[in-house]
């Protein structure tokens, strides 16, 4: 069916059903964890009022939620929130030959764990609902720093099992100072284990993060270090995988990667959103800066915070004139914003 686009709402949506969270990673931008940065922490949703948001977004145009928090297993409700969600069908807009064609769908679902809670009654849900798993491993002998628990070889096990289940699986790894130097042995065992592919983030500071940057910031040579090694890895054991934080074109135009995707645009609220554990809208998970309520979403089209990233008015200054500015945001505008204040400062790396 030939068709308009159903809203002007990304068709991917990320939903932190919690605040809560049982590791206490030094890297996580979790804004809530931000020490004196003025985050509130507002009454969480209920399961009622879940399942009517996840239908508002399902009824509106999203195809795709991503289901985390904090730790989105901590919520005794997450597998019913799941077994609702996959019970939904949402339209997904597609250009065909030139033209916008509409059809019904299942939306795609992923949880995001950090492994701890993802037990055998978890992976039949995950296995029978067709979820794709995504689980957190930020290293194996700095496993403990970065989370403050020594169990990457659970983490690994998960995927193993996985696997077995035929459970689709990312690995999802923050880089940091402290852990680059072991990323091939932790991506390698990942693929090992049966992890299927790669989301990769640089570290950003933000949240809890914030604190520790002077420890875990990475500079130009690292992320270059960082993307080499990750691309080489891919290619060797015949996987896929995607920078999740985009990069200022800048440091990574001489690069020639054979596997790995790297973005130079931002892709928040244009490709994603995020709605946050009491149902207030954010334009990606980095953000500090609540919007609109979920519920009251067509608000968003007239939020001069929302309208900045859906027309990409927040190009530093000092890119200006770069000849590369067509191409490029200059880095990550959320982590510029954390640091320099406003959301057109220079990204961290520069």
């Amino acid at each position: 069916m030939r068709i308009g686009s159903r809203s002007f709402l990304p068709a991917n949506a990320v939903l932190e059903l919690t605040y809560r969270c049982n590791h206490s990673c030094s890297f996580c931008s979790c804004p809530w964890f931000g020490a004196g940065r003025g985050f509130k922490v507002l009454p969480e949703l209920t399961t009622d009022d879940w399942k009517e948001v996840i239908g508002i977004l399902c009824d509106n145009g999203v195809s795709a939620l991503a289901f985390t928090g904090g730790e989105a297993l901590l919520r005794d409700d997450c597998l019913e929130l799941l077994e609702y969600a996959a019970s939904l069908s949402a339209s997904r807009v597609e250009t065909v030959d030139g033209t916008l064609v509409s059809r019904e769908v299942t939306p795609d679902i992923y949880l995001l764990s950090n492994g701890y809670h993802v037990d055998d009654r978890v992976m039949e849900v995950l296995a029978r609902l067709g979820i794709k798993l995504s689980l957190s491993l930020p290293g194996l002998s700095t496993f403990r720093h970065h989370t403050g628990f020594d169990h990457a070889d659970l983490v690994l096990e998960k995927f193993r099992k996985a696997g077995e289940m035929g459970i689709p699986t990312t690995v999802n790894s923050t880089v940091t100072a402290l852990n680059l130097h072991e990323l091939r042995n932790t991506l390698t065992a990942a693929f090992i284990a049966g992890a299927g592919q790669l989301l990769m983030n640089r570290f950003l500071p933000g949240g809890r993060g914030l604190l520790n940057s002077n420890e875990l910031s990475l500079d130009s040579d690292q992320v270059l270090e960082m993307l080499t090694t990750a691309d080489d890895v891919l290619t060797r054991a015949g996987r896929v995988g995607t920078l999740g934080t985009e990069m200022p074109l800048c440091i990574v135009k001489d690069l020639k990667l054979r596997t790995l995707r790297v973005g130079t645009r931002c892709s928040a609220a244009l490709k994603f959103f995020v709605v946050g554990p009491s149902g207030f809208v954010r334009v990606c998970n980095h953000s500090e800066k609540r919007l609109e309520n979920v519920r009251e979403w067509k608000k968003l089209k007239d939020n001069d915070y929302w309208r900045i990233f859906t027309m990409r008015r927040y190009l530093p200054s000092q890119c200006g004139g770069c000849e590369l500015k067509l191409d490029c945001d200059g880095g990550c505008r959320e982590a510029a914003h954390i640091v320099g204040g406003k959301v057109d400062s220079p990204d961290p790396l520069l």
